[in-house]
């Protein structure tokens, strides 16, 4: 069920929602744009502060301008949005929506010319080197890193885009299964991103330099 963007207002920000007082630079609304379509979709309200305030927009033109430089020049693959301005309280809103993307990885380039990946965790658009890193999530990081296949996987993703079971398992000498198994089991711990289903299934790593 689609919901409104009063109700959305009222809920606050979230995995599949986020507010923007004004889109002030390009480059943070690609971020935001491709974290969405990397995880659940979602809507972006321009036009509201972070404590749900109804601020508006000055210029629709202005900001419809800069979410084309996002949507265009700034997150590889392009990213299909959908968008409309609302007036709620005589202030003019702007509703941008995002689906999740079957295309995906996408990344957002940003202000350095660097392509990262970005994906939704909790309220915050989070680079995937950072979330892997720091344990962000329920990762347990130390142990993952400490795993010679992992880090062998690691390093051949930052080499190549995505990977399947059958590769990997020749790369580190286990079964395809055994293989396929451990690549499941790290894309639901947020480490990897399962690509478009197909076969084989394909595996890329959730942040690239």
């Amino acid at each position: 069920m689609i919901k409104s963007t009063i109700q959305l207002i009222k809920e606050g920000e979230g995995l599949t929602v986020e507010f923007k007082r004004t889109i002030d630079s390009p480059y943070k609304i690609a971020k935001t744009i491709a974290s969405f379509a990397n995880t659940s979709g979602g809507v972006l309200l321009v036009g509201v502060g972070d404590n749900r305030e109804l601020l508006g927009i000055k210029s629709e033109l202005n900001e419809l301008e800069k979410l084309e430089k996002a949507c265009t020049e700034l997150v590889d693959k392009m990213i299909p949005v959908r968008f409309k301005s609302e007036k709620l309280d005589n202030r003019i809103l702007l509703r941008v929506e995002i689906d999740e993307s079957q295309e995906r990885p996408h990344y957002a380039i940003n202000e350095k010319g660097q392509r990262m990946i970005y994906i939704r965790v909790k309220d915050k658009s989070v680079p995937t080197l950072r979330l892997f890193i720091e344990g962000e999530s329920d990762i347990d990081t130390k142990t993952l890193l400490a795993s010679r296949h992992v880090r062998t996987l690691v390093q051949y993703l930052k080499e190549y885009d995505s990977i399947s079971a059958k590769v990997f398992s020749r790369i580190i000498n286990i079964s395809e299964k055994r293989a396929e198994r451990m690549m499941n089991d790290l894309a639901e711990k947020q480490v990897l991103l399962k690509l478009k289903k197909g076969k084989p299934e394909l595996y890329s790593l959730k942040w690239v330099e």
